[in-house]
This record gives C-alpha cells, structure tokens and sequence, in this order.
C-alpha cells in the first residue's frame, strides 16, 4: 500500500518560483483528526504573503524547513480517528484546515481536525473550495459592525474576502457601497450594491463605517475623508497595528480580526450558496502542478473572486 502523499509548500522565502511539491509519509491520526483526499483548495492573501516571508507564520518557520501552503479544503474522507462520530469514511467535506500554524491544503491529502469540516454534496463544484477562509473572514467581520451605525463602505470588493463581504453585507440590511477601481465588476454582478471608485468617494466628506481589506496607506487614507465617529475594522495583519493606531489619532475606532473555525458559519455559508442567496466567483482554475502560475496570477491583482487549485 502506498503510504505517501504530495504536499505543496516552500523552503525558502521569496517569488511564486519558490513553491515546489514533496512526497510525505501519510501521518498517524490523531483521535478526532481524519484524513482527507484533496478535490480542491483555493489560493488566500496569507498563503502569498507567508510564502514572500511576511506574518506570523513566516516568522515561526525555521530555516530551510519546509512549511505547505494552503488552508482550504475540498475533498474526500478515506480514514476517520478512533474518536470521530460525525464524520465517515466517503463523505465529501468542506473546511478551513490548520489555520494558522498548521497549513497544508494545497496537497493530494491532507489531515484535518473533524471540527473543521462540514459534510457537503459530494456533486457540489470546485468553485465551493474558494469559501471557508474568505467566507468566515467575510462574516467574522461584519459581526463587529451594524447595520444602524451608517453607510458600509468596503474596498477591495472584487477580492476573495470582499466580494462575498458585500453580498452577505448586502443580505444582511446593511446600506453597503463598494469603493474600488473596478466599478464595472461589482455593478456586473447586479446585486443591486451601489459602487464609488476613489475619486468619487473622495469628492465629499462621508458618514459611516469602514470594512478595509486593503491595509496601508490606502485604508488611512480613506479614514481621512470618514468623519469622526466613524468604525473600522481592518483585516490584512500586516499592516493592522499601523491602520488601528492611525485611526485612533483622527477619533475613529478600529480593531482586526483574526478568522477562526467555526463550523455553524460555514454551514450557513454553504447552504446561501446552495440556496443561490451567495456566489463564490471564480476567476480561474489551476491543477495543483501549476500552483506556481496560480500564485503569480493572484499576485498581478487582475483577478475577480477566488482562484481554485484542483489536486
């Protein structure tokens, strides 16, 4: 029997030529652990980042070892751990996996902690691996925010976060208006979420709240043109502390938000799909092999939605 299984990851910092693929030797399951055959992951902001050496995870890495990539899952049960009741062997399942000391999704097989993972329609597409971390970061965020606080603004809406932040946002009684240099896009999905592009938002003082999924220079200087009272909650960790402390000195309140597991959001999320009340948009597809590709794609900033690797 073949005990080996392929993981994608790196062993040195640096470009999307940095990735490469190794055999491992299948791990011994934990009791509540199970192990799951790869349909499909799909490529975050985190994996690129930990990849070019930056974040938490990418400090913990110690030199020259190897650290997988990857923290959505699609795939198959083929062993459940003695302690695991809910789940069996050939259910199709769904998880944020390892997040975030652990990654390793972007694989032929992975193993998995049976409360990361929901059961799913073992006929569902691909395209539903792009919605465990971005959907939970989605929805995690806007649980900090109110639908009675004013106007939601929300940049990058056409990433993998944001364009399911503003369809949950959307659905959720929110007045949500996508600020982004892709007007076009959001206004193509016909959502009925009305969209300003930079120049527009600046053209006057405004009055609301403020979803950042840029970080940087760009969420301080949206921050600028919010009026004092304002709420922020920013998402990219790099530069968070920078971005929150900034809006405390101009009267605006700010925090982060870390994603975590959490198995009644996922569920949720999966049947607004299924129900056809959310869409996970996938610009396109990658095999596992051209993972490489896939990563230079993402990091051109051309695509729409998610970017989904197929093992």
């Amino acid at each position: 029997m073949n005990n080996q299984y392929k993981q994608v990851g790196i062993t040195e910092f640096g470009s999307a030529d940095q990735l490469i693929a190794r055999l491992m030797t299948q791990p011994a399951l934990e009791a509540q652990q199970v192990w799951v055959r790869v349909l499909a992951s799909s490529i975050n902001p985190i994996d690129i980042k930990t990849r070019s050496g930056l974040g938490y995870v990418a400090q913990a890495k110690q030199a020259s070892a190897f650290l997988p990539l990857g923290y959505d899952v699609l795939g198959i049960i083929e062993r459940v751990g003695g302690e695991v009741s809910d789940l069996k062997v050939g259910d199709t399942v769904l998880g944020m996996v390892g997040f975030a000391a652990n990654p390793g999704c972007y694989a032929s097989h992975v193993a998995a902690s049976a409360e990361e993972l929901i059961v799913v329609d073992e006929k569902v597409s691909s395209d539903i691996a792009g919605l465990c971390l971005a959907g939970l970061t989605a929805v995690q965020a806007l649980a900090k925010f109110s639908p009675n606080q004013g106007t939601l603004f929300v940049n990058a809406p056409t990433g993998g976060v944001g364009h399911l932040a503003i369809q949950i946002a959307k659905t959720s009684g929110f007045d949500v208006v996508a600020v982004t240099t892709r007007c076009e896009l959001v206004d193509g999905l016909e959502l009925g979420i009305a969209s300003l592009s930079y120049d527009e938002f600046f053209a006057e003082k405004r009055h609301g709240q403020l979803l950042d999924l840029v970080g940087g220079e760009v969420a301080k200087n949206l921050l600028n043109n919010l009026q004092t009272g304002a709420r922020l909650v920013t998402v990219p960790t790099v530069t968070k502390d920078d971005v929150i402390g900034y809006a405390q000195t101009i009267g605006i309140q700010g925090e982060g938000v870390l994603v975590e597991t959490n198995k009644k959001q996922l569920e949720a999320l999966y049947q607004a799909v299924q129900a056809g009340q959310l869409k996970v948009i996938v610009s396109k597809e990658y095999p596992l092999e051209e993972i490489s590709d896939a990563h230079a794609f993402v990091e051109q900033g051309h695509h729409f939605g998610k970017v989904i690797i197929v093992a």
